[in-house]
């Protein structure tokens, strides 16, 4: 019996070790998000972000918005860069370290377990993601610093 047990918790762990998400819930400095004055928007913003950067003074129009299928199409252009991208969450790691946007034009992989970052369960919810865009293997994701639904 105490050999099905630890088979068990072995096959476990080494699922989630395989996953990579395992221990994204656990991070230190993890922020698992505030609402703002009016308490319906949701945030979750790297701190280590935000206490390093300086405050933005936002345009007349607004932060500029990046559209996925633009990254997609010059990612060396983007590469390195910090965007806006917005759209609808279609899939989300379980643990909720990564997820995949999609805005009409395409969709694009992004990374919060950089950031030390965890978002709850929202799939199908709108999101603003700020983040870094890096090219790895020659394929385009976000490393995302901040979230809002």
């Amino acid at each position: 019996m105490n050999k099905k047990v630890l088979i068990s918790f072995l096959l476990v762990g080494l699922i989630l070790t395989f996953v990579g998400c395992a221990q994204a819930s656990n991070l230190p400095g993890t922020n698992n998000g505030t609402a703002n004055a009016a308490g319906n928007t949701s945030v979750v913003e790297s701190q280590a972000a935000s206490e390093t950067e300086a405050p933005q003074i936002p345009d007349e129009e607004g932060p500029k918005i990046t559209r996925i299928s633009d990254i997609f199409a010059q990612p060396g252009s983007y590469k390195g860069k910090d965007v806006i991208v917005e759209g609808k969450i279609v899939a989300e790691c379980p643990s909720g370290c990564w997820f995949t946007l999609s805005d009409g034009t395409g969709n694009i992989y992004v990374d919060l377990n950089p950031s030390n970052l965890v978002i709850p369960q929202k799939r199908g919810a709108a999101a603003k993601v700020y983040g870094k865009v890096v090219i790895e293997s020659g394929d385009a994701y976000i490393i995302g610093t901040k979230v809002e639904f």
